[in-house]
């Protein structure tokens, strides 16, 4: 809960991969939360009993979210795909404004590699925009990394120019939300 609300302050593209893993150790544990109490939470080793029954009811929370929109074998939740929506659709602004040259450009060096990547799934992406394709493509790296396999340069480099598209990305966005503020 704490380094959700953390991450989201600090980097959107950090906070969505983190969701993404949360469902991910959702799904891992059934979407049971004494076995995500067990094999979880246990982990944060939380002493005080108020935040430890917070932290739960967070897990909770999401874990009745998943099931109430059947996301229990693959998906994102309402909140976290409509963040990533917003994004992309900051994104599409971005590129028409002329003051965002930086911006535009760092998006047509990843282009290639979000391309390639979008022919290689089903439909050839159809109906996937291009900051999911980018968060895909950030996340699966990190898989494949925890589970120890090699990563071609190719592939390195490929995320190195996505993995600054999307740093662009949240960062642009999150001082917008921070404009509107004012």
């Amino acid at each position: 809960m704490k380094i959700a609300q953390k991450k989201r302050q600090e980097s959107i593209v950090e906070y969505l991969l983190y969701m993404w893993s949360v469902e991910d150790l959702i799904r891992a544990n059934d979407l049971d939360i004494e076995k995500i109490k067990k094999n979880v939470i246990s982990q944060y080793g939380i002493a005080d009993e108020v935040e430890k029954q917070e932290v739960v009811e967070w897990w909770d929370n999401l874990v009745e979210m998943m099931k109430r929109e059947k996301k229990e074998k693959g998906g994102h939740v309402r909140v976290v795909q409509g963040l990533s929506n917003d994004m992309y659709n900051f994104h599409l602004y971005l590129l028409t404004q002329t003051s965002e040259a930086a911006y535009q450009n760092a998006f047509q060096a990843a282009w290639p590699d979000l391309n390639a990547l979008m022919q290689k799934m089903p439909n050839k992406g159809e109906g996937v925009h291009h900051v999911d394709v980018a968060m895909t493509a950030v996340y699966d790296y990190y898989l494949l990394k925890m589970k120890g396999q090699t990563i071609l340069a190719d592939t390195k480099n490929a995320l190195l120019r996505i993995s600054h598209f999307l740093a662009l990305l949240s960062q642009k966005y999150l001082q917008a939300e921070k404009d509107l503020e004012k």
